[in-house]
Protein backbone atom coordinates (compact mmCIF):
# COMPACT_ATOMS: atom_id res chain seq x y z
CA UNK A 1 0.00 0.00 0.00
CA UNK A 2 0.63 3.38 0.34
CA UNK A 3 4.20 4.78 2.26
CA UNK A 4 1.53 5.37 5.46
CA UNK A 5 1.12 1.64 6.17
CA UNK A 6 4.62 0.73 5.68
CA UNK A 7 6.14 3.45 7.42
CA UNK A 8 8.97 4.73 5.43
CA UNK A 9 10.67 8.15 6.58
CA UNK A 10 10.23 9.03 2.73
CA UNK A 11 8.36 11.82 2.46
CA UNK A 12 4.50 11.39 0.29
CA UNK A 13 5.20 14.17 -1.82
CA UNK A 14 7.22 13.66 -5.22
CA UNK A 15 9.74 16.33 -6.08
CA UNK A 16 8.02 19.23 -8.02
CA UNK A 17 9.02 18.89 -11.92
CA UNK A 18 9.56 15.03 -12.15
CA UNK A 19 7.25 13.13 -14.41
CA UNK A 20 6.05 10.45 -12.44
CA UNK A 21 3.94 8.32 -14.31
CA UNK A 22 0.57 6.51 -12.53
CA UNK A 23 1.51 2.61 -11.76
CA UNK A 24 -1.40 0.01 -11.59
CA UNK A 25 -0.77 -1.62 -8.13
CA UNK A 26 -0.15 -5.12 -8.82
CA UNK A 27 -3.11 -7.79 -8.04
CA UNK A 28 -1.17 -9.62 -5.37
CA UNK A 29 -1.39 -6.22 -3.61
CA UNK A 30 -4.61 -7.62 -2.38
CA UNK A 31 -3.05 -10.45 -0.71
CA UNK A 32 -2.67 -8.15 2.31
CA UNK A 33 -6.57 -7.25 2.76
CA UNK A 34 -7.23 -10.94 3.03
CA UNK A 35 -6.41 -11.03 6.56
CA UNK A 36 -9.17 -8.77 7.57
CA UNK A 37 -11.96 -10.47 5.02
CA UNK A 38 -10.98 -13.35 6.64
CA UNK A 39 -12.56 -12.32 9.99
CA UNK A 40 -16.21 -12.32 8.25
CA UNK A 41 -16.05 -15.73 7.21
CA UNK A 42 -19.40 -16.26 7.94
CA UNK A 43 -20.76 -13.23 5.95
CA UNK A 44 -18.49 -13.93 3.02
CA UNK A 45 -20.21 -17.56 2.96
CA UNK A 46 -23.60 -15.63 3.34
CA UNK A 47 -22.99 -12.88 0.47
CA UNK A 48 -21.89 -15.93 -1.96
CA UNK A 49 -25.31 -18.02 -1.29
CA UNK A 50 -27.09 -15.06 -1.98
CA UNK A 51 -25.42 -13.71 -5.02
CA UNK A 52 -25.65 -17.45 -6.67
CA UNK A 53 -29.37 -17.50 -5.29
CA UNK A 54 -29.70 -14.57 -7.37
CA UNK A 55 -28.36 -14.89 -10.54
CA UNK A 56 -30.21 -18.55 -10.42
CA UNK A 57 -33.30 -16.70 -9.97
CA UNK A 58 -32.36 -14.11 -13.12
CA UNK A 59 -31.76 -17.24 -15.26
CA UNK A 60 -34.93 -18.70 -14.26
CA UNK A 61 -37.11 -16.30 -15.02
CA UNK A 62 -36.89 -16.37 -18.80
CA UNK A 63 -37.51 -20.00 -18.43
CA UNK A 64 -40.47 -19.33 -16.85
CA UNK A 65 -42.26 -16.63 -19.29
CA UNK A 66 -41.46 -19.35 -22.10
CA UNK A 67 -43.58 -21.83 -20.42
CA UNK A 68 -46.26 -19.40 -19.74
CA UNK A 69 -45.99 -18.73 -23.66
CA UNK A 70 -45.37 -22.17 -24.85
CA UNK A 71 -48.52 -23.56 -22.16
CA UNK A 72 -50.28 -21.22 -20.66
CA UNK A 73 -51.92 -19.91 -23.86
CA UNK A 74 -52.97 -22.88 -24.90
CA UNK A 75 -56.87 -24.14 -24.44
CA UNK A 76 -55.67 -27.39 -23.51
CA UNK A 77 -54.07 -26.01 -20.68
CA UNK A 78 -55.39 -22.92 -19.94
CA UNK A 79 -54.97 -23.79 -15.95
CA UNK A 80 -51.32 -23.63 -16.59
CA UNK A 81 -51.47 -20.17 -16.74
CA UNK A 82 -52.57 -19.04 -13.07
CA UNK A 83 -49.45 -21.92 -12.21
CA UNK A 84 -47.08 -20.30 -13.98
CA UNK A 85 -47.71 -16.61 -12.79
CA UNK A 86 -47.84 -17.72 -8.93
CA UNK A 87 -44.69 -19.31 -10.00
CA UNK A 88 -42.85 -16.26 -12.15
CA UNK A 89 -44.18 -14.01 -9.06
CA UNK A 90 -42.02 -16.46 -6.74
CA UNK A 91 -39.14 -15.97 -8.61
CA UNK A 92 -39.37 -12.57 -8.83
CA UNK A 93 -39.99 -12.22 -4.93
CA UNK A 94 -36.48 -14.57 -4.11
CA UNK A 95 -34.52 -12.61 -6.94
CA UNK A 96 -35.78 -9.22 -5.24
CA UNK A 97 -35.03 -10.93 -1.78
CA UNK A 98 -31.45 -12.49 -2.81
CA UNK A 99 -30.07 -9.28 -4.41
CA UNK A 100 -31.19 -6.77 -1.73
CA UNK A 101 -29.64 -9.66 0.69
CA UNK A 102 -26.55 -9.76 -1.41
CA UNK A 103 -26.43 -5.84 -1.82
CA UNK A 104 -26.19 -5.22 2.09
CA UNK A 105 -23.80 -7.95 2.86
CA UNK A 106 -21.24 -7.18 0.73
CA UNK A 107 -21.58 -3.42 1.33
CA UNK A 108 -21.62 -4.17 5.46
CA UNK A 109 -18.63 -6.34 4.53
CA UNK A 110 -16.35 -3.62 2.53
CA UNK A 111 -17.31 -1.13 5.73
CA UNK A 112 -16.03 -3.27 8.43
CA UNK A 113 -13.15 -4.28 6.39
CA UNK A 114 -12.06 -0.60 6.36
CA UNK A 115 -13.15 0.51 10.20
CA UNK A 116 -10.68 -2.47 11.02
CA UNK A 117 -7.89 -1.38 8.50
CA UNK A 118 -8.19 2.23 9.65
CA UNK A 119 -8.05 1.39 12.85
CA UNK A 120 -4.84 -0.80 12.31
CA UNK A 121 -3.25 2.12 10.31
CA UNK A 122 -3.87 5.26 12.74
CA UNK A 123 -2.71 2.44 15.40
CA UNK A 124 0.70 2.10 13.29
CA UNK A 125 0.96 5.92 12.74
CA UNK A 126 0.68 6.50 16.28
CA UNK A 127 3.74 4.53 17.25
CA UNK A 128 5.90 6.25 14.49
CA UNK A 129 8.91 8.45 15.36
CA UNK A 130 8.21 12.38 15.23
CA UNK A 131 10.37 12.40 12.70
CA UNK A 132 8.18 10.73 9.53
CA UNK A 133 5.43 13.93 10.63
CA UNK A 134 8.65 15.97 9.67
CA UNK A 135 9.19 14.66 6.51
CA UNK A 136 5.41 14.33 5.82
CA UNK A 137 2.42 16.90 5.66
CA UNK A 138 -0.37 15.75 8.04
CA UNK A 139 -2.94 16.78 5.26
CA UNK A 140 -1.20 14.31 2.66
CA UNK A 141 -1.33 11.46 5.03
CA UNK A 142 -4.87 12.06 5.81
CA UNK A 143 -5.89 12.20 2.12
CA UNK A 144 -3.76 9.38 0.87
CA UNK A 145 -5.35 7.15 4.01
CA UNK A 146 -9.02 8.12 2.82
CA UNK A 147 -7.98 7.40 -0.66
CA UNK A 148 -6.57 4.08 -0.50
CA UNK A 149 -9.45 3.19 2.31
CA UNK A 150 -12.31 4.10 -0.57
CA UNK A 151 -10.55 1.86 -3.07
CA UNK A 152 -10.25 -0.96 -0.85
CA UNK A 153 -13.98 -0.16 0.18
CA UNK A 154 -15.06 -0.39 -3.54
CA UNK A 155 -12.71 -3.52 -4.36
CA UNK A 156 -14.24 -5.41 -1.63
CA UNK A 157 -17.90 -4.20 -2.10
CA UNK A 158 -19.75 -3.24 -5.40
CA UNK A 159 -17.06 -4.51 -7.90
CA UNK A 160 -16.25 -7.70 -6.61
CA UNK A 161 -19.85 -8.47 -6.24
CA UNK A 162 -20.80 -7.44 -9.41
CA UNK A 163 -17.72 -9.23 -11.28
CA UNK A 164 -18.86 -12.76 -9.39
CA UNK A 165 -22.38 -12.24 -10.54
CA UNK A 166 -21.62 -11.18 -13.90
CA UNK A 167 -19.61 -14.56 -14.44
CA UNK A 168 -22.32 -16.59 -12.33
CA UNK A 169 -24.67 -15.38 -14.90
CA UNK A 170 -22.51 -15.86 -18.08
CA UNK A 171 -22.00 -19.62 -16.94
CA UNK A 172 -25.43 -20.09 -16.42
CA UNK A 173 -26.71 -18.36 -19.12
CA UNK A 174 -23.77 -20.15 -21.34
CA UNK A 175 -25.01 -23.88 -19.85
CA UNK A 176 -28.82 -22.76 -20.16
CA UNK A 177 -28.14 -21.98 -24.13
CA UNK A 178 -26.61 -25.31 -24.55
CA UNK A 179 -28.95 -27.07 -23.39
CA UNK A 180 -32.11 -25.12 -25.15
CA UNK A 181 -30.18 -25.61 -28.12
CA UNK A 182 -26.57 -27.21 -28.72
CA UNK A 183 -26.76 -25.94 -32.63
CA UNK A 184 -27.54 -22.64 -31.88
CA UNK A 185 -24.59 -21.98 -29.01
CA UNK A 186 -22.15 -23.39 -31.81
CA UNK A 187 -23.35 -21.16 -34.00
CA UNK A 188 -23.10 -18.47 -31.37
CA UNK A 189 -19.34 -19.75 -29.67
CA UNK A 190 -18.34 -19.17 -33.51
CA UNK A 191 -19.49 -16.06 -33.92
CA UNK A 192 -17.88 -14.27 -31.05
CA UNK A 193 -14.50 -14.46 -31.81
CA UNK A 194 -15.69 -12.92 -35.82
CA UNK A 195 -17.27 -9.69 -33.67
CA UNK A 196 -14.40 -9.44 -30.86
CA UNK A 197 -11.01 -10.30 -32.31
CA UNK A 198 -11.69 -6.67 -34.75
CA UNK A 199 -12.57 -5.15 -31.55
CA UNK A 200 -9.80 -5.88 -29.80
CA UNK A 201 -7.17 -5.42 -32.46
CA UNK A 202 -9.03 -1.76 -33.62
CA UNK A 203 -8.33 -0.78 -30.04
Amino acid sequence: MSTIAQGEGAPLVEEQGAAVKPKRPPLGALKAILPYASRYKARIVLAVVALVVAAGATLALPLAVRRVIDLGFDANNAAFVNEYFVALIVVAGVLAFASASRYYLVITLGERIVADLRADVFRHLTGLEPAFFDANHSGEIISRLTADTTQIKSAFGASASVLLRNLVLFVGAAALMVYTSPRLSGFVSLAIPLIVLPLVFSG
